[in-house]
């Protein structure tokens, strides 16, 4: 070939695809052997070879040999996932989340992306995340009540967020730190609830560990602190608690009722009540025994009443550059060196869903784009 093979392209393709080794080997007639050699850039594949390769993986040619204009190092990937997550998932994870970023490196080439509007802080202490995570509320005008809506949070801060399908179920959510931060979501069988709750940690990463190496128990300890000091915070969130415990015992149709009102789920209000010392230990623990014996440790009864949020900003702006640049999603593909179907996987099918009180940014993309397509 011409132009240099770049072996991370082929192994983003393959674990995108969600294909092992063999099974790629396979599809190309090669030996799993040789395309480990390949991928470790031990081997330079033939042109026929590379063509065999993009077809297998719905990528065009040129795919193999774009270089990613912000590669992400480890201290950039933020996971939400279990400990016990195994590597295998985590890659195949980071390998959706990394296409997605390519995808929106491409639109913030060709529109007007809100202004990147995160803190950075190093808190040392749970005293010092909460007042991080409280400055944020500030900086985002959203004062001290319940938030409407997470997903425009994160978009209006300047992230962009997308549902992913095939994520290990043991994955709620990624980031990228990069200067476009990017978080790519597990919606599959997930709460309203807890990917807000995700969303909420996401942001924490973004704002307390760039530069640093996340997935560890402090790390992660962190972000769920922020998580609920940033959903709920203890200057309205005490009172709320001392309402959901009444006497001696839990008052649930009150932790119901506080649920609805905060689109934060029980078993949160019950670890938020622990963090803030309205429930003791042995409180919070009777909470969580009565949730999981009657059936609502991984299913809560409220979660349906709860609307899932959507992601906007990248449907919108694909469909304003379709509408007003001309700029169809093969036209984008192109620029991703992917194949439209592969574009197809990456984005699902999503709706549309009104938020409350947290601006829409479809407006102000719009007007920018139709400035930039006729520039």
């Amino acid at each position: 070939m011409s132009a240099e093979f770049l072996s991370q392209n082929l192994r983003l393709a393959r674990l995108f695809n969600e294909l092992s080794l063999q099974e790629l080997a396979d599809a190309v007639g090669k030996s799993r052997q040789y395309l480990s050699r390949l991928e470790s850039g031990i081997e330079q594949p033939t042109e026929g070879l590379a063509l065999g390769l993009a077809e297998a993986l719905d990528v065009l040619p040129g795919f193999f040999t774009a270089l990613d204009a912000m590669p992400i190092a480890d201290e950039q990937c933020h996971f939400r996932k279990q400990l016990t997550t195994k590597v295998a998932l985590r890659q195949v994870a980071r390998a959706k989340g990394e296409m997605f970023k390519r995808l929106v490196s491409v639109l913030d080439r060709n529109l007007d992306f809100p202004t990147y509007g995160f803190l950075h802080e190093e808190p040392a202490t749970p005293e010092d995340i909460e007042k991080v995570a409280d400055a944020c509320r500030a900086k985002w005008g959203l004062g001290l009540g319940p938030i409407a809506n997470m997903i425009r949070v994160a978009e209006n801060a300047g992230a962009v967020l997308m549902h992913m399908d095939g994520l290990s179920n043991e994955i709620d959510a990624i980031s990228f730190a990069t200067r476009r931060p990017v978080i790519t979501l597990n919606a599959e069988g997930k709460s309203a609830c807890r990917i807000r709750f995700g969303i909420a940690h996401e942001i924490g990463h973004l704002t307390m560990h760039v530069g640093v190496q996340t997935g560890d128990r402090l790390t992660e300890s962190q972000a769920n602190r922020f998580a609920s000091a940033f959903l709920m915070p203890r200057a309205y969130f005490i009172k709320e608690c001392q309402q959901a415990f009444r006497g001696s015992r839990f008052s649930w149709s009150a932790m119901s009722d506080i649920k609805l009102k905060w689109k934060v789920s029980k078993a949160a209000i019950l670890y938020r009540g622990r963090q803030l010392g309205v429930f003791s230990e042995d409180q919070y623990r009777s909470g969580v025994i009565y949730l999981r014996r009657h059936s609502q440790a991984i299913k809560e009864d409220e979660d349906d009443a709860i609307v899932p949020e959507v992601p906007e900003i990248v449907y919108d702006g694909l469909l304003v550059l379709e509408q007003q640049c001309g700029m169809p999603r093969s036209a984008i593909a192109r620029e991703m060196f992917i194949k439209p179907k592969l574009l197809d996987q990456l984005l699902g099918v999503q709706e549309t869903v009104s938020a409350e009180n947290v601006v829409n940014l479809f407006g102000q993309i719009a007007g920018k784009a139709k400035q930039h397509c006729e520039s």
